[in-house]
Protein backbone atom coordinates (compact mmCIF):
# COMPACT_ATOMS: atom_id res chain seq x y z
CA UNK A 1 0.00 0.00 0.00
CA UNK A 2 0.89 3.32 -1.30
CA UNK A 3 0.80 6.19 1.34
CA UNK A 4 1.03 10.01 0.48
CA UNK A 5 0.52 12.81 3.58
CA UNK A 6 0.33 16.04 2.69
CA UNK A 7 0.50 19.29 4.93
CA UNK A 8 -1.73 22.23 3.13
CA UNK A 9 -0.66 25.64 2.67
CA UNK A 10 -2.77 29.12 3.25
CA UNK A 11 -2.01 29.03 -0.37
CA UNK A 12 -0.63 27.39 -2.81
CA UNK A 13 2.94 28.15 -4.19
CA UNK A 14 3.95 31.15 -1.88
CA UNK A 15 6.30 29.64 -0.24
CA UNK A 16 6.09 31.92 2.70
CA UNK A 17 6.77 29.22 5.50
CA UNK A 18 10.44 27.42 5.76
CA UNK A 19 9.23 25.13 8.81
CA UNK A 20 9.03 21.18 8.42
CA UNK A 21 5.21 20.60 9.06
CA UNK A 22 5.61 17.81 12.41
CA UNK A 23 2.30 16.30 12.22
CA UNK A 24 2.49 14.26 8.59
CA UNK A 25 6.11 13.42 9.73
CA UNK A 26 4.91 11.83 13.17
CA UNK A 27 2.06 10.16 11.74
CA UNK A 28 4.80 9.38 9.20
CA UNK A 29 6.90 7.34 11.41
CA UNK A 30 4.40 5.38 12.79
CA UNK A 31 3.28 4.14 9.52
CA UNK A 32 7.20 3.07 8.86
CA UNK A 33 6.40 0.14 11.29
CA UNK A 34 4.18 -1.36 8.82
CA UNK A 35 5.15 -4.47 6.49
CA UNK A 36 3.95 -3.93 2.58
CA UNK A 37 3.82 0.11 3.09
CA UNK A 38 5.66 2.71 1.50
CA UNK A 39 5.89 6.55 2.97
CA UNK A 40 5.70 9.73 0.52
CA UNK A 41 5.40 13.38 2.04
CA UNK A 42 4.38 16.27 0.21
CA UNK A 43 4.75 19.43 2.54
CA UNK A 44 2.96 22.27 -0.16
CA UNK A 45 4.13 25.08 1.77
CA UNK A 46 7.36 24.14 -0.19
CA UNK A 47 6.21 21.67 -3.14
CA UNK A 48 4.77 23.27 -6.45
CA UNK A 49 1.21 22.84 -6.10
CA UNK A 50 -0.50 22.31 -10.27
CA UNK A 51 -3.43 19.69 -11.19
CA UNK A 52 -0.87 18.22 -13.95
CA UNK A 53 2.44 17.74 -11.11
CA UNK A 54 -0.29 16.44 -8.83
CA UNK A 55 -1.53 13.85 -11.71
CA UNK A 56 2.08 12.93 -12.60
CA UNK A 57 2.85 12.70 -8.40
CA UNK A 58 -0.43 10.31 -7.96
CA UNK A 59 0.62 8.10 -11.21
CA UNK A 60 4.15 8.03 -10.36
CA UNK A 61 4.07 6.93 -7.31
CA UNK A 62 1.09 4.83 -7.58
CA UNK A 63 -0.79 6.06 -4.58
CA UNK A 64 -4.02 4.10 -2.92
CA UNK A 65 -4.29 6.42 0.29
CA UNK A 66 -3.84 10.27 0.98
CA UNK A 67 -3.59 11.82 4.55
CA UNK A 68 -4.35 15.68 4.25
CA UNK A 69 -3.60 17.86 6.79
CA UNK A 70 -4.52 21.74 7.75
CA UNK A 71 -5.59 24.05 9.43
CA UNK A 72 -8.60 26.34 9.39
CA UNK A 73 -7.07 29.11 7.89
CA UNK A 74 -5.67 26.54 5.42
CA UNK A 75 -9.04 24.91 4.72
CA UNK A 76 -9.76 26.67 1.42
CA UNK A 77 -6.38 24.56 -0.07
CA UNK A 78 -7.31 21.46 1.37
CA UNK A 79 -10.56 21.29 -0.31
CA UNK A 80 -9.12 22.39 -3.42
CA UNK A 81 -6.68 19.32 -3.03
CA UNK A 82 -9.17 16.92 -2.23
CA UNK A 83 -11.32 18.42 -5.41
CA UNK A 84 -7.82 17.55 -7.78
CA UNK A 85 -7.53 14.56 -6.09
CA UNK A 86 -10.51 13.09 -6.97
CA UNK A 87 -11.31 14.15 -10.18
CA UNK A 88 -7.86 12.59 -10.78
CA UNK A 89 -8.16 9.13 -9.40
CA UNK A 90 -12.12 8.73 -7.74
CA UNK A 91 -10.09 5.45 -6.42
CA UNK A 92 -7.84 6.66 -3.74
CA UNK A 93 -9.36 6.86 -0.26
CA UNK A 94 -8.55 10.16 0.91
CA UNK A 95 -8.40 11.00 4.69
CA UNK A 96 -8.24 14.81 6.21
CA UNK A 97 -7.05 15.82 9.62
CA UNK A 98 -5.81 18.36 11.76
CA UNK A 99 -7.07 21.02 13.81
CA UNK A 100 -10.32 22.01 11.63
CA UNK A 101 -11.26 18.62 10.76
CA UNK A 102 -11.13 18.24 14.51
CA UNK A 103 -13.29 21.21 15.04
CA UNK A 104 -15.88 19.72 12.40
CA UNK A 105 -15.61 16.78 12.01
CA UNK A 106 -18.72 15.71 10.06
CA UNK A 107 -19.01 18.86 8.22
CA UNK A 108 -15.67 18.22 6.85
CA UNK A 109 -16.40 15.05 5.41
CA UNK A 110 -19.63 16.27 3.63
CA UNK A 111 -17.93 19.61 1.99
CA UNK A 112 -14.60 17.93 1.23
CA UNK A 113 -16.20 15.04 0.07
CA UNK A 114 -13.35 12.90 1.32
CA UNK A 115 -13.84 9.43 2.46
CA UNK A 116 -12.70 9.55 6.55
CA UNK A 117 -11.71 12.22 8.89
CA UNK A 118 -9.23 11.86 11.58
CA UNK A 119 -10.29 13.45 14.52
CA UNK A 120 -7.41 14.80 17.73
CA UNK A 121 -4.26 13.08 17.48
CA UNK A 122 -3.66 11.24 14.28
CA UNK A 123 -0.62 9.11 15.37
CA UNK A 124 -2.27 5.73 16.56
CA UNK A 125 -5.06 6.03 14.90
CA UNK A 126 -4.32 6.73 11.37
CA UNK A 127 -2.22 3.80 11.56
CA UNK A 128 -5.24 1.68 12.77
CA UNK A 129 -7.42 3.10 9.57
CA UNK A 130 -4.49 1.99 7.33
CA UNK A 131 -4.35 -1.51 9.14
CA UNK A 132 -8.15 -1.94 8.63
CA UNK A 133 -7.92 -0.57 5.39
CA UNK A 134 -5.14 -3.21 4.59
CA UNK A 135 -6.92 -5.89 5.99
CA UNK A 136 -10.39 -5.09 4.02
CA UNK A 137 -12.04 -4.58 7.70
CA UNK A 138 -14.78 -1.94 8.39
CA UNK A 139 -13.93 1.35 10.84
CA UNK A 140 -16.55 0.27 12.96
CA UNK A 141 -15.57 0.89 16.66
CA UNK A 142 -12.61 2.78 15.26
CA UNK A 143 -11.63 5.39 17.92
CA UNK A 144 -10.88 8.77 16.59
CA UNK A 145 -12.46 8.37 12.85
CA UNK A 146 -15.55 9.41 11.10
CA UNK A 147 -16.79 8.33 7.89
CA UNK A 148 -18.95 6.79 5.91
CA UNK A 149 -19.86 3.50 5.90
CA UNK A 150 -21.02 1.47 3.01
CA UNK A 151 -24.55 2.56 2.94
CA UNK A 152 -23.44 5.99 2.81
CA UNK A 153 -24.47 7.18 6.35
CA UNK A 154 -21.72 9.04 8.37
CA UNK A 155 -20.87 7.17 11.58
CA UNK A 156 -19.04 9.38 14.40
CA UNK A 157 -17.17 7.07 16.69
CA UNK A 158 -16.00 7.73 19.95
CA UNK A 159 -12.68 10.17 19.91
CA UNK A 160 -10.23 8.77 21.20
CA UNK A 161 -8.46 9.62 24.22
CA UNK A 162 -5.37 11.55 24.56
CA UNK A 163 -1.78 9.99 24.46
CA UNK A 164 -0.74 9.81 27.69
CA UNK A 165 2.88 9.34 27.11
CA UNK A 166 4.36 10.91 24.01
CA UNK A 167 7.90 9.70 24.56
CA UNK A 168 6.33 6.53 23.57
CA UNK A 169 6.29 7.82 19.89
CA UNK A 170 9.41 7.26 17.67
CA UNK A 171 10.71 10.58 16.55
CA UNK A 172 8.98 12.48 13.26
CA UNK A 173 10.47 11.04 9.96
CA UNK A 174 12.17 13.68 8.84
CA UNK A 175 14.13 12.14 6.66
CA UNK A 176 10.98 11.89 4.27
CA UNK A 177 11.52 15.54 3.34
CA UNK A 178 14.02 17.57 1.89
CA UNK A 179 15.37 19.69 5.08
CA UNK A 180 17.32 21.67 2.75
CA UNK A 181 14.37 23.77 1.24
CA UNK A 182 13.76 25.12 5.05
CA UNK A 183 15.08 27.40 7.20
CA UNK A 184 14.96 25.60 10.42
CA UNK A 185 13.99 21.80 11.91
CA UNK A 186 10.99 21.94 13.80
CA UNK A 187 10.70 20.20 17.34
CA UNK A 188 8.53 19.42 19.46
CA UNK A 189 8.93 18.60 23.47
CA UNK A 190 5.69 18.83 24.96
CA UNK A 191 1.74 18.86 24.07
CA UNK A 192 -0.27 20.75 25.71
CA UNK A 193 -1.32 23.95 27.65
CA UNK A 194 -2.62 24.24 30.89
CA UNK A 195 -3.56 28.21 30.35
CA UNK A 196 -7.17 29.10 29.35
CA UNK A 197 -6.53 31.97 27.28
CA UNK A 198 -9.84 32.55 25.21
CA UNK A 199 -8.37 31.87 21.49
CA UNK A 200 -6.20 29.11 21.61
CA UNK A 201 -7.99 26.00 20.19
CA UNK A 202 -6.93 22.87 22.44
CA UNK A 203 -8.98 20.61 20.50
CA UNK A 204 -6.04 18.27 19.96
CA UNK A 205 -3.37 19.06 22.18
CA UNK A 206 -5.85 19.58 24.77
CA UNK A 207 -4.99 22.10 28.48
CA UNK A 208 -3.52 19.02 29.91
CA UNK A 209 0.64 19.19 29.45
CA UNK A 210 2.06 16.21 28.49
CA UNK A 211 5.95 16.40 28.56
CA UNK A 212 8.81 14.48 27.06
CA UNK A 213 11.65 13.47 28.89
CA UNK A 214 14.96 15.53 28.93
CA UNK A 215 17.29 12.68 28.02
CA UNK A 216 14.61 11.61 24.93
CA UNK A 217 14.42 15.25 24.11
CA UNK A 218 18.27 15.73 24.29
CA UNK A 219 18.97 12.84 22.17
CA UNK A 220 16.77 14.12 19.37
CA UNK A 221 19.03 17.31 19.28
CA UNK A 222 21.99 15.87 18.97
CA UNK A 223 20.78 13.31 16.34
CA UNK A 224 19.42 16.81 14.41
CA UNK A 225 23.03 18.31 14.77
CA UNK A 226 25.46 15.36 14.48
CA UNK A 227 23.51 12.88 11.77
CA UNK A 228 20.94 15.26 9.82
CA UNK A 229 23.85 18.22 10.17
CA UNK A 230 21.79 20.71 10.93
CA UNK A 231 21.96 23.77 13.58
CA UNK A 232 18.90 25.46 13.79
CA UNK A 233 16.11 24.67 15.77
CA UNK A 234 12.48 26.01 15.78
CA UNK A 235 11.19 24.61 19.61
CA UNK A 236 7.40 24.52 18.42
CA UNK A 237 5.94 23.96 21.79
CA UNK A 238 3.33 26.42 23.74
CA UNK A 239 5.49 27.47 26.26
CA UNK A 240 9.24 25.54 26.37
CA UNK A 241 9.66 27.52 29.77
CA UNK A 242 6.52 25.57 31.30
CA UNK A 243 8.10 22.85 32.89
CA UNK A 244 11.13 24.72 34.27
CA UNK A 245 13.04 21.80 36.07
CA UNK A 246 13.00 20.27 32.47
CA UNK A 247 13.85 23.04 30.35
CA UNK A 248 17.28 23.72 32.81
CA UNK A 249 18.09 19.75 32.56
CA UNK A 250 17.95 20.08 28.74
CA UNK A 251 19.92 23.36 28.75
CA UNK A 252 22.54 21.87 30.73
CA UNK A 253 23.08 18.51 28.44
CA UNK A 254 23.42 20.86 25.28
CA UNK A 255 26.30 22.98 27.59
CA UNK A 256 27.75 20.27 28.98
CA UNK A 257 27.77 17.91 25.05
CA UNK A 258 28.98 21.21 23.31
CA UNK A 259 26.15 21.05 21.04
CA UNK A 260 26.86 23.62 18.43
CA UNK A 261 23.18 24.78 17.83
CA UNK A 262 20.86 27.84 17.48
CA UNK A 263 17.00 27.71 18.05
CA UNK A 264 13.95 29.69 18.70
CA UNK A 265 10.87 28.55 20.93
CA UNK A 266 7.87 30.24 22.20
CA UNK A 267 7.25 31.58 26.14
CA UNK A 268 4.90 33.42 28.14
CA UNK A 269 6.16 35.94 29.84
CA UNK A 270 5.11 34.97 33.24
CA UNK A 271 7.51 33.22 35.39
CA UNK A 272 10.50 33.54 33.34
CA UNK A 273 13.61 34.66 35.44
CA UNK A 274 16.89 36.52 34.43
CA UNK A 275 18.81 33.52 35.35
CA UNK A 276 17.17 31.12 32.84
CA UNK A 277 17.04 33.10 30.01
CA UNK A 278 20.89 33.59 30.90
CA UNK A 279 21.14 29.54 30.61
CA UNK A 280 19.23 29.43 27.45
CA UNK A 281 21.71 31.83 25.76
CA UNK A 282 24.23 30.07 26.62
CA UNK A 283 22.76 26.68 25.29
CA UNK A 284 22.38 28.57 22.21
CA UNK A 285 18.97 30.23 21.79
CA UNK A 286 18.72 33.31 19.45
CA UNK A 287 15.00 34.39 19.72
CA UNK A 288 11.88 33.91 22.00
CA UNK A 289 8.54 34.70 20.70
CA UNK A 290 6.28 35.97 23.50
CA UNK A 291 2.15 36.04 22.84
CA UNK A 292 2.02 40.01 24.61
CA UNK A 293 -1.28 39.69 22.78
CA UNK A 294 -2.68 43.21 23.94
CA UNK A 295 -1.46 45.98 25.87
CA UNK A 296 -4.87 47.43 27.22
CA UNK A 297 -5.42 45.82 30.66
CA UNK A 298 -9.37 45.31 29.87
CA UNK A 299 -8.63 43.24 26.97
CA UNK A 300 -5.88 41.22 28.77
CA UNK A 301 -8.30 40.67 31.31
CA UNK A 302 -11.06 39.34 28.48
CA UNK A 303 -8.68 37.23 26.72
CA UNK A 304 -7.78 35.41 30.20
CA UNK A 305 -4.40 35.76 29.65
CA UNK A 306 -3.13 35.48 33.34
CA UNK A 307 -0.56 37.63 33.03
CA UNK A 308 0.84 41.19 33.60
CA UNK A 309 1.71 44.25 31.24
CA UNK A 310 4.66 44.22 33.72
CA UNK A 311 5.43 40.94 33.24
CA UNK A 312 5.41 41.81 29.28
CA UNK A 313 7.70 44.24 29.92
CA UNK A 314 10.35 42.21 32.03
CA UNK A 315 10.44 39.88 29.76
CA UNK A 316 11.40 41.62 26.83
CA UNK A 317 13.86 43.42 29.12
CA UNK A 318 15.50 40.20 30.06
CA UNK A 319 15.64 38.61 27.60
CA UNK A 320 17.60 41.49 25.55
CA UNK A 321 19.63 41.39 28.45
CA UNK A 322 20.44 38.27 28.06
CA UNK A 323 21.92 38.70 24.37
CA UNK A 324 18.56 36.78 22.99
CA UNK A 325 16.70 38.60 20.13
CA UNK A 326 12.90 39.11 21.65
CA UNK A 327 9.84 39.18 19.71
CA UNK A 328 6.29 40.26 20.41
CA UNK A 329 2.82 39.18 19.28
CA UNK A 330 0.22 41.30 19.20
CA UNK A 331 -3.49 40.99 18.39
CA UNK A 332 -5.71 43.96 17.53
CA UNK A 333 -9.74 43.87 16.92
CA UNK A 334 -10.91 41.28 20.25
CA UNK A 335 -14.94 41.93 20.26
CA UNK A 336 -14.61 44.38 23.28
CA UNK A 337 -11.68 47.16 21.10
CA UNK A 338 -12.13 50.16 20.73
CA UNK A 339 -9.55 52.51 19.05
CA UNK A 340 -8.41 53.32 22.46
CA UNK A 341 -7.56 50.18 23.36
CA UNK A 342 -5.98 49.38 20.31
CA UNK A 343 -4.06 52.54 20.54
CA UNK A 344 -3.02 51.38 23.91
CA UNK A 345 -1.63 48.40 22.44
CA UNK A 346 0.13 50.08 19.78
CA UNK A 347 2.22 52.50 22.33
CA UNK A 348 2.71 49.26 24.83
CA UNK A 349 4.78 47.61 22.39
CA UNK A 350 6.45 50.90 21.45
CA UNK A 351 7.48 51.36 24.72
CA UNK A 352 8.76 47.89 25.81
CA UNK A 353 10.41 47.72 22.19
CA UNK A 354 11.17 44.55 20.97
CA UNK A 355 13.54 43.25 18.25
CA UNK A 356 10.78 42.01 16.35
CA UNK A 357 7.35 43.19 16.61
CA UNK A 358 4.12 41.36 14.84
CA UNK A 359 0.61 42.61 14.80
CA UNK A 360 -2.27 39.93 14.31
CA UNK A 361 -5.73 40.56 13.30
CA UNK A 362 -8.02 38.76 15.69
CA UNK A 363 -9.54 35.49 13.85
CA UNK A 364 -11.66 33.22 15.97
CA UNK A 365 -11.03 29.29 16.04
CA UNK A 366 -13.05 26.69 16.14
CA UNK A 367 -13.61 24.90 19.30
CA UNK A 368 -12.26 28.29 20.98
CA UNK A 369 -14.59 30.82 23.65
CA UNK A 370 -13.16 33.77 21.16
CA UNK A 371 -15.22 31.56 18.44
CA UNK A 372 -18.82 31.22 20.35
CA UNK A 373 -18.31 34.97 21.34
CA UNK A 374 -17.91 35.98 17.62
CA UNK A 375 -19.90 33.37 15.86
CA UNK A 376 -21.79 31.82 18.17
CA UNK A 377 -21.66 28.11 19.50
CA UNK A 378 -24.55 27.20 16.66
CA UNK A 379 -23.41 29.39 13.81
CA UNK A 380 -24.11 28.78 10.46
CA UNK A 381 -20.97 27.41 8.73
CA UNK A 382 -21.48 27.74 5.24
CA UNK A 383 -21.70 31.85 5.78
CA UNK A 384 -17.93 31.87 7.21
CA UNK A 385 -15.37 32.37 4.32
CA UNK A 386 -12.87 30.64 5.73
CA UNK A 387 -9.91 32.03 3.29
CA UNK A 388 -10.48 35.48 5.72
CA UNK A 389 -9.18 33.56 8.79
CA UNK A 390 -5.77 33.96 7.63
CA UNK A 391 -4.62 36.12 11.27
CA UNK A 392 -3.33 38.97 8.55
CA UNK A 393 -6.59 40.46 7.88
CA UNK A 394 -9.28 41.57 9.95
CA UNK A 395 -12.47 38.75 9.71
CA UNK A 396 -15.01 40.69 11.24
CA UNK A 397 -16.42 43.79 12.40
CA UNK A 398 -16.46 44.71 16.05
CA UNK A 399 -19.19 47.29 17.59
CA UNK A 400 -18.24 50.64 15.61
CA UNK A 401 -15.25 49.72 14.17
CA UNK A 402 -15.63 47.81 10.95
CA UNK A 403 -12.64 45.57 9.37
CA UNK A 404 -10.96 48.42 6.99
CA UNK A 405 -10.19 50.17 10.15
CA UNK A 406 -9.06 47.70 11.95
CA UNK A 407 -6.81 46.57 8.67
CA UNK A 408 -5.58 50.27 8.88
CA UNK A 409 -4.96 50.24 12.86
CA UNK A 410 -2.55 47.00 11.92
CA UNK A 411 -0.92 48.90 9.17
CA UNK A 412 -0.34 51.69 11.07
CA UNK A 413 1.24 50.00 14.36
CA UNK A 414 4.14 48.84 12.58
CA UNK A 415 4.85 52.08 11.03
CA UNK A 416 4.02 53.45 14.55
CA UNK A 417 6.62 51.17 16.41
CA UNK A 418 9.53 50.52 13.85
CA UNK A 419 9.69 53.97 11.70
CA UNK A 420 12.53 55.27 13.34
CA UNK A 421 13.94 51.99 13.18
CA UNK A 422 13.46 51.83 9.67
CA UNK A 423 14.33 55.10 8.55
CA UNK A 424 17.93 54.80 10.27
CA UNK A 425 18.69 51.35 8.62
CA UNK A 426 18.09 53.05 5.36
CA UNK A 427 19.85 56.48 5.79
CA UNK A 428 22.74 56.51 8.31
CA UNK A 429 23.14 52.85 8.79
CA UNK A 430 22.77 51.47 5.71
CA UNK A 431 26.05 51.34 4.25
CA UNK A 432 27.32 49.01 7.24
CA UNK A 433 24.21 46.96 6.77
CA UNK A 434 24.63 46.41 3.31
CA UNK A 435 28.46 45.04 4.40
CA UNK A 436 27.09 42.75 6.42
CA UNK A 437 24.01 41.70 4.30
CA UNK A 438 27.31 40.87 1.08
CA UNK A 439 29.20 39.27 3.86
CA UNK A 440 26.41 36.67 5.05
CA UNK A 441 25.74 36.00 1.45
CA UNK A 442 28.89 35.47 0.55
CA UNK A 443 29.54 33.32 4.04
CA UNK A 444 26.34 31.17 3.21
CA UNK A 445 25.24 31.18 -0.17
CA UNK A 446 21.96 32.44 0.53
CA UNK A 447 19.86 35.80 0.46
CA UNK A 448 16.63 34.87 2.49
CA UNK A 449 17.30 35.14 5.66
CA UNK A 450 20.15 37.31 5.69
CA UNK A 451 18.54 40.38 4.60
CA UNK A 452 16.25 40.37 7.64
CA UNK A 453 19.80 40.07 9.77
CA UNK A 454 21.17 42.57 8.04
CA UNK A 455 18.21 45.38 7.91
CA UNK A 456 15.66 43.56 10.52
CA UNK A 457 13.53 46.70 11.14
CA UNK A 458 13.25 47.17 7.28
CA UNK A 459 11.89 43.37 6.59
CA UNK A 460 10.20 43.46 9.88
CA UNK A 461 8.37 46.85 8.78
CA UNK A 462 7.87 46.10 4.80
CA UNK A 463 7.29 42.46 4.79
CA UNK A 464 4.09 42.47 7.35
CA UNK A 465 2.77 45.19 6.13
CA UNK A 466 2.20 43.60 2.69
CA UNK A 467 -0.23 41.04 4.32
CA UNK A 468 -2.76 44.14 4.26
CA UNK A 469 -2.21 45.04 0.82
CA UNK A 470 -2.84 42.13 -0.90
CA UNK A 471 -5.77 42.34 -3.24
CA UNK A 472 -5.89 45.93 -3.45
CA UNK A 473 -5.71 47.65 -6.52
CA UNK A 474 -2.75 50.45 -7.37
CA UNK A 475 -5.29 53.19 -6.42
CA UNK A 476 -6.30 51.24 -3.43
CA UNK A 477 -2.87 50.94 -2.10
CA UNK A 478 -2.64 54.66 -2.27
CA UNK A 479 -5.54 55.68 -0.72
CA UNK A 480 -5.01 53.09 2.17
CA UNK A 481 -1.80 54.22 2.52
CA UNK A 482 -2.63 57.33 2.76
CA UNK A 483 -4.94 56.58 5.69
CA UNK A 484 -2.10 54.69 7.27
CA UNK A 485 -0.18 57.82 7.63
CA UNK A 486 -3.00 59.79 8.60
CA UNK A 487 -3.52 57.58 11.81
CA UNK A 488 -0.13 56.93 12.59
CA UNK A 489 0.30 60.25 13.29
CA UNK A 490 -2.55 60.28 15.85
CA UNK A 491 -1.33 57.55 18.22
Amino acid sequence: MNILLCNMPIAFNKKENLEPPLGICYIASMLKKMNGVSIFLRDYEINLFSGQILKKDLEKLKIDVIGVSFRTASYGSAKKFIKKVTDINKGIFVVAGGHHATAFPKETLMDLNCNAVVVGEGEYTFKELVERLAGGKSFKGLEGVVYRNTAGAIVENERRPPISDIDALPWPARELLNLNDYSVVTLLTSRGCPFNCIYCDKSISTRKAKFRSADDIFDEIRHIATRLNKNRLYIVDDHFFLKKDRTETILDKIIKEGISIRWTCQARVDGLSESILEKAKRAGCEQIMYGVETGDRKELEFIRKNATLAEAENAIKFTKKAGITARANFMLGFPISTRGSMRNTINFAKSINPDIVRFFAVSPLPNTDLWNHVYGSHCVLDRINWEDMDFFKPSFDIAGIKRREISLYVSAAYWHVLKNGFLREISIYFLPNLAKLLYLIARTGKVRGNISKSFPRSVNLILDNIHQLKGKSLPEIFTFLRAVCKLETTL
